[in-house]
């Protein structure tokens, strides 16, 4: 009996011994689990980093890309054709104006030597076609306020240039559209500095009214906004610009009949243009809209 008794101590603390044992097996198992969720978590949010870095460099790349590769190609090829093309800010002297119909004359010459206008056999060329169709389209200006009347007024908004233009003419502008595409943001900045600068010889200057209700036809009417939204996005936007800057220039004047607001639309062609890629003198549009912004407060 005396024996028992002493061995009972011995059996307790073994006992306990190797509860503990199991215990501390047990906790350095959850401990272990826990670091490894620890650590497969912490890995996870490493990799949604890199991934999101990875992907903000890819697009750095991209708009690096387009800045250095595609801009300069659409500029070269402009400069190439026509000279360099003139700038008329505030800032510097306007360009001389043999120069600018230099380069008007140079442009409809290039157009004549393309196969696609020689395919349309024009009666007396690109300049000639170009000539009547300003005075076709000044003689006939679009309908600007009222235009919702009726739905038949609607409908002739909507087709205007169709029925103005005609069929061949039409079709004659849609091809320059489509095959210029890699030099029409400096035609358009070409043919802004001379519609808008001091006349010369050369003839097809539209006058600032017949302007001034086509850039409201462009920026505030269905029939307008319905004839942009066909086009594509860069001539679409890079006309709502110049729509913006020749209503300006009436503002100046005091002519602004249709009462058209343009604070709305300089708002939304700069948001537009920061986001927009590809354009060769992004730079100098949104300079020119935020002076315009800071004009009409």
């Amino acid at each position: 009996m005396k024996k028992e008794r002493n061995y009972q101590p011995l059996l307790v603390i073994l006992v306990l011994i190797v509860i503990g044992v199991f215990l501390w097996i047990i906790l350095q198992d959850w401990q272990a689990k826990r670091m490894e969720s620890a650590r497969q978590q912490e890995t996870q949010e490493w990799q949604k980093r890199s991934e999101e870095l990875s992907k903000k460099i890819a697009d750095l790349e991209t708009e690096l890309r387009a800045a250095q590769l595609d801009t300069p190609a659409e500029e070269g090829k402009a400069v190439d054709i026509l000279g360099p093309i003139p700038v008329d800010t505030p800032e510097k002297q306007p360009p001389r104006v043999e120069e600018i119909e230099r380069q008007i004359t140079a442009f409809f010459a290039y157009l004549d030597s393309r196969d696609y206008v020689k395919a349309l056999q024009l009666d007396g060329g690109a300049y000639a076609q170009y000539t009547a169709a300003v005075g076709d389209l000044s003689a006939g200006l679009p309908r600007v306020s009222g235009e919702t009347e009726s739905l038949y007024t609607t409908l002739k908004n909507v087709s205007h240039f169709f029925r103005v233009l005609g069929k061949h003419r039409t079709q004659l502008a849609v091809e320059v559209l489509r095959n210029e595409a890699d030099i029409l943001e400096s035609v358009m900045r070409l043919f802004y500095v001379w519609t808008t600068g001091p006349a010369g010889k050369l003839k097809g200057r539209p006058e600032l009214p017949v302007m001034y209700e086509y850039a409201c036809y462009f920026l505030n009417t269905l029939g307008g906004r319905s004839y942009l939204m066909r086009r594509d996005p860069k001539v679409r936007l890079l006309a709502t610009y110049y729509s913006i800057l020749i209503l300006d220039r009436a503002n100046d004047r005091k002519m602004n009949p249709n009462g058209i607001d343009i604070r709305p639309s300089i708002a939304l062609a700069a948001k537009e243009i920061r986001s927009f890629s590809g354009l060769v003198y992004r730079k100098q549009y949104s300079a020119e809209l935020a002076r315009l912004a800071a004009k009409y407060p």
